[in-house]
C-alpha cells in the first residue's frame, strides 16, 4: 500500500491540456508499463463504456468531472520541460490524448493543438516502450486529416484506414500493438464524437475544464523507483467478469420493485435484493464456484464458470418470457451447436434483458446450487442416486457450456422442481418423467428446446404430484407424443400396485431402453386395453397382462443386453431372425435402408436408425415392423437361456420355408451384415448394394455377387485351375462390384473369370488379358461346352458397359446355385484342358 499521507484529498486537479499548457509537462509512458490496452479489439465493451462516459460529461458540460488519480514521477529533462512518467493513468491519458487530437482536427484547431502538444515535430505525449510508438505520436501530432474525404470500409467512413493510407504512415507500424490499439480507439472516437466539434473548447477551457483528474507527484513523497516495479508486478487489472459484476451490482441497486424476503445470518431484519446479492456473490456463491475454478480454463479463477451459469439462467428466463418463440431472441441467446452465448454487460443492457425478475430467478438458482453444502464441497445434493439426474455431472457441463439441449432441459427442470417445493420421493418421481421425456425426444433446434422448456416449466409449477398430473391427462407439449402417451399410461400402472411399479422401473432402467418401454406395453396388449377403456382397471381379464408384460420385458432385456454394444456379439442372429419374419428395415433417403445392426453415433445413425426408434409406438408402417419383432419373441424356438442358439434356430427354420431372395441371403450369411459398418444398404427393383459406410462414394459391395463369393467359401467348391479369387468392392455409383477368378493361363494366354450381378442375372464373363491374340480353339470349345457364348451374340450386349472386346465369352445364370454349378463345370473343363 502507498504511504498513508496519500489520500483522497491529495493531488492537484488538472485537465489533460493543463498538463502541457500550464504545467509545461512532457508525458512519457515508461517501459515498465504495458502496451495501450483500451484500444484492443477484444475489449470493445470497456472502450465504448469509457468513451460514452466522456461523451456524457462533455454533453452536460458540468466542469471538473474527475477521472480519479493520475500519479507518477516528475523530473526535469534536458529540453527544459518537466518530464512526467506516470505509474497509474496510462490508459486514461492515452485515450485523452487521442480524443484531444481528434476534436482539435474536426474543430479546425489542429495548429493550436500542435503548439501546445509538440515542439519541432516532437510530441509532448509519447511512449518509451517502442520507437515506433514514439514516431507515431510525433507523426499524428504533426499532420492533419481531411475529415471530408475519409476512406470507406464496409460502407462506412474509416478513420484508421485513412491514416494508414497517408504517406507519413509506415506499414511496419501495424505490427506495434500500441499503434494498432490507438487506431482502433480513433475509430471508436470517430463513431462516438464525429458531430461534436464544440467539445474541444470544453476540454481545453482554462478555468472550468469539463474533464479533469487528480495529479499526484510521487517524488514529493520520496518514493523510489522500486515502487514502480512492485506496483506493476502486484497490480492486476479487473477481469472481464469483475467488470461485469460491478456493473450488474449497480444495475441491481437501481431496481425499485419489491424483493422477496432475503435474510443474512448476521442481520436481524430482512435485507434488500441488492444487499443480499453483493454479499452472497463474494461469499457463499464464490465458495461454490471456487470448487470449479479450473473446469473451463486453467487460470485459477471461476470467472468463466460463473458467467456460463448466469448465461443459461438468463437464457432460460428470457425464453420463458417469450411465449411466441422469437427467432431473433433465440439467435442472440444461442450459438452454433446449441451453445449459450455469453453476452457482455453492454449487450444485456442494450437488448433490455436485465430485469428485477431475472435477478430474483438468478438468486434462487444460485442459492439452490449452494444449498447447505459445506464450503468447497461442490453443488448441493438433493437426490439419493444419479439414476435420473446427475447433479454434479450436469452442472459441470453447464458451466463448461458444453451441455446438450436435453441436459439443459433437465438442469432447468431439476431446479424449477426444487423451487416449487419438490423434495424426496416426489423430486425423484419428477426427474424420472423429465428424464424419460428428454431422453426420448430429439431437439434439433433452439425452437424445439424452447417449446419443450415452456411445457416443462409450466408442469413444474402445477400443484400436484407428477403422477397425478399424468393420470389427469395434463397437456404436455414439445416432447415426442408417443413418449408423452407412454408416460401417462405408465403413471396408471405405477400407482396400480407395487408389483407393477417394480417391473416398470426395472425395465426402464435397462441401459438400452433408457426409459422407453412402449414395446412391452404394446406387445402385452396393455396399450389396446388402455385405449379402449381409458384406464388399467382390469380385474378378471382373459389376458394375464402382468405375465405378458414380464415375458416381453424379460425377453427384450435379454436380447438388448446381449447386443447393446454390438450385434456382432450374437453374430447378427437377432437382425437375421427378425428379417426372417419380414422386412423390418428403416428407410432413409431415396432407396437407402438401414439394417439396425450398427451402434455407431457417426452421422446420428444410432439416433435415427436404431431398435429403440423402431420400437416406438408411432405409425402403421412401424407397427408392421414391430410385429416382426414380436413374432421373434413369440417364436417357440426363442430361448432366453441360450439366445444365440434359439435365434439361429429361427433363422434355419425360415431358410427352409422362405423363397430365395435378398432377405434369405442376409439371413444365411452374417458376414453380409459385417460389411455394413453403419448398417446402410441400397435396395431397389434392380439392385441391392451393401454400403460399407453411409454413401456410395465410399466402398460398397453388391449383395448377390458377394453372397456367391461367401457361398463358394462355405461349400468348399474347388476353383482350380484358377489360382486365386478376389471380391472387388467399388466406390462409385458408375462401377459394379464383382467377384474375380485369376491366375490361369493356357498357351501363354492369361484368362480371368469375372462374376457380375446385374438386371436379376449373374453374368459369368470369361476374358483374356491380351486381346491382340485370339482365344485358342481348344479354350473356345471348352467354354462353349459349358454354355458360354460370345459377347457379341448376347441379346442385351449393347446395354452392358463391358470393359473388354466383344469376342470374349459370357454365361448367364438366374440363381446363385446355378452360377456355382457353371463355375464348377468351367473349372473342370479348364483343368482337363491344361492337363491334356
Amino acid at each position: 500500500m502507498i504511504d498513508n499521507k496519500i489520500n483522497a484529498d491529495s493531488g492537484e486537479r488538472l485537465s489533460f491540456y493543463q498538463l502541457f499548457d500550464q504545467k509545461n509537462m512532457q508525458v512519457e509512458i515508461p517501459i515498465i508499463q504495458r502496451d495501450y490496452a483500451q484500444g484492443r479489439v477484444e475489449v470493445e465493451e470497456v472502450r465504448n463504456t469509457f468513451l460514452q462516459a466522456l461523451h456524457d460529461y462533455l454533453e452536460k458540460g458540468e466542469p471538473f468531472r474527475d477521472l480519479d488519480f493520475v500519479y507518477g514521477s516528475v523530473t526535469i529533462n534536458t529540453r527544459g520541460r518537466d518530464n512526467f512518467t506516470p505509474l497509474d493513468g496510462q490508459q486514461r491519458l492515452t485515450t485523452l490524448f487521442l480524443l484531444h487530437w481528434y476534436l482539435a482536427q474536426i474543430s479546425g484547431q489542429g495548429e493550436s493543438f500542435r503548439q501546445v502538444l509538440s515542439t519541432g515535430g516532437i510530441s509532448h505525449f509519447t511512449y518509451e516502450t517502442r520507437s515506433s510508438s514514439r514516431e507515431f505520436c510525433n507523426a499524428l501530432v504533426s499532420n492533419d486529416i481531411k475529415f471530408n474525404a475519409l476512406l470507406m470500409e464496409y460502407g462506412i467512413e474509416c478513420l484508421s484506414k485513412t491514416i494508414k493510407d497517408r504517406a507519413w504512415f509506415y506499414l511496419s507500424w501495424e505490427s506495434d500493438p500500441t499503434i494498432r490499439s490507438m487506431l482502433t480507439m480513433l475509430d471508436a472516437i470517430h463513431l462516438q464524437f464525429s458531430g461534436n466539434a464544440d467539445y474541444f473548447d470544453k476540454l481545453i477551457d482554462k478555468d472550468k475544464p469539463v474533464i479533469t483528474f487528480r495529479f499526484l507527484n510521487l517524488a514529493e513523497f520520496k518514493l523510489t523507483d522500486d515502487l514502480y516495479i512492485k506496483m506493476n508486478a502486484r497490480g492486476k487489472p479487473l477481469t472481464g467478469f469483475e467488470n461485469f459484476k460491478a456493473r450488474l451490482e449497480k444495475t441491481i441497486k437501481s431496481f425499485t420493485g419489491e424483493w422477496p424476503e432475503y435474510r443474512l445470518s448476521f442481520k436481524d431484519a430482512p435485507v434488500s435484493g441488492y444487499e443480499y446479492f453483493i454479499h452472497k456473490i463474494d461469499t457463499d456463491w464464490a465458495d461454490l464456484f471456487w470448487c470449479y475454478r479450473n473446469v473451463v480454463t486453467k487460470d485459477d479463477t471461476f470467472d468463466d464458470e460463473l458467467m456460463n451459469c448466469i448465461a443459461i439462467c438468463a437464457a432460460n428466463f428470457l425464453l420463458l418470457q417469450d411465449a411466441k418463440g422469437s427467432s431473433r431472441l433465440q439467435n442472440k441467446l444461442f450459438g452454433s451447436g446449441g451453445k449459450i452465448n455469453t453476452l457482455s454487460f453492454v449487450e444485456y443492457e442494450q437488448y433490455g434483458y436485465l430485469s428485477q425478475p431475472l435477478i430474483i430467478k438468478l438468486i434462487a438458482l444460485l442459492d439452490l446450487l449452494r444449498g447447505h453444502a459445506t464450503s468447497c464441497s461442490g453443488v448441493s445434493k438433493y437426490l439419493e442416486n444419479k439414476r435420473y439426474y446427475d447433479e454434479e455431472a450436469v452442472f459441470k457441463k453447464i458451466i463448461i457450456n458444453n451441455s446438450s439441449f436435453s441436459e439443459k432441459m433437465r438442469f432447468h427442470a431439476f431446479y424449477a422442481g426444487l423451487a416449487s417445493g419438490k423434495m424426496g420421493a416426489e423430486l425423484t418421481s419428477w426427474m424420472r418423467v423429465v428424464f424419460n421425456l428428454t431422453e426420448n425426444t430429439i431437439f434439433n433446434t433452439v425452437d424445439d428446446y424452447h417449446k419443450a422448456l415452456l411445457s416443462i416449466n409450466e408442469l413444474s409449477q402445477m400443484d400436484d404430484t407428477i403422477l397425478n398430473l399424468l393420470i389427469q391427462d395434463v397437456t404436455i407439449k414439445g416432447f415426442l407424443p408417443v413418449q408423452v402417451f407412454e408416460e401417462k399410461l405408465k403413471a396408471h400402472l405405477l400407482i396400480k400396485s407395487s408389483e407393477w411399479k417394480t417391473a416398470i422401473l426395472e425395465l426402464e432402467s435397462h441401459a438400452f431402453f433408457r426409459g422407453q418401454i412402449g414395446f412391452a406395453l404394446k406387445f402385452s396388449g396393455i396399450v389396446d386395453y388402455f385405449n379402449g377403456h381409458g384406464n388399467v382397471d382390469w380385474i378378471d381379464a382373459k389376458e394375464n397382462y402382468f405375465a405378458q408384460f414380464k415375458h416381453y420385458a424379460d425377453s427384450g432385456s435379454a436380447v438388448f443386453s446381449a447386443i447393446g454394444q454390438s450385434s456382432e456379439a450374437l453374430g447378427f442372429a437377432w437382425e437375421r431372425a427378425v428379417l426372417s419374419k419380414g422386412d423390418y428395415l428403416t428407410s432413409t433417403t431415396a432407396d437407402r435402408f438401414n439394417l439396425l445392426s450398427s451402434r455407431t453415433n457417426k452421422h446420428n445413425v444410432d439416433r435415427d436408425h436404431s431398435w429403440r426408434r423402431l420400437l416406438r409406438q408411432e405409425s402403421n408402417v412401424l407397427n408392421t415392423r414391430q410385429q416382426h419383432v414380436k413374432a421373434v419373441l413369440d417364436d417357440p424356438a426363442f430361448d432366453l437361456c441360450d439366445l444365440r442358439a434359439g435365434l439361429e434356430a429361427i433363422c434355419t427354420n425360415a431358410l427352409n420355408e422362405l423363397q430365395f431372395n435378398w432377405r434369405t441371403m442376409l439371413i444365411a450369411k452374417p458376414e453380409l451384415f459385417r460389411l455394413c459398418n453403419q448398417g446402410f444398404i441400397v435396395r431397389s427393383t434392380h439392385e441391392v448394394v451393401l454400403l460399407h459406410e453411409s454413401q456410395r462414394n465410399h466402398y460398397h459391395s453388391e449383395l448377390y455377387s458377394k453372397y456367391l463369393e461367401l457361398e463358394l467359401k462355405d461349400t468348399g467348391l474347388s476353383y482350380a485351375p484358377f489360382k486365386r479369387h478376389e471380391y472387388k468392392s467399388v466406390r462409385s455409383s458408375n462401377e459394379i462390384a464383382s467377384f474375380v477368378f485369376s491366375g490361369f493361363s493356357f498357351n501363354d494366354q492369361y484368362v480371368e473369370l469375372q462374376v457380375i450381378y446385374s438386371g436379376n442375372l449373374y453374368y459369368l464373363l470369361c476374358y483374356r488379358n491380351d486381346e491382340s491374340v485370339p482365344f485358342p480353339d481348344e479354350l473356345q470349345i471348352a467354354l462353349e461346352s459349358c454354355g458360354f457364348i460370345v459377347l457379341a451374340d448376347l441379346d442385351n450386349y449393347n446395354q452392358q458397359d463391358w470393359l473388354c472386346s466383344d469376342d470374349n465369352y459370357v454365361c448367364l445364370s438366374g440363381k446363385p446355385k446355378n452360377a456355382l454349378v457353371k463355375i464348377s463345370e468351367l473349372c473342370i473343363q479348364l483343368l482337363k484342358l491344361r492337363n491334356e
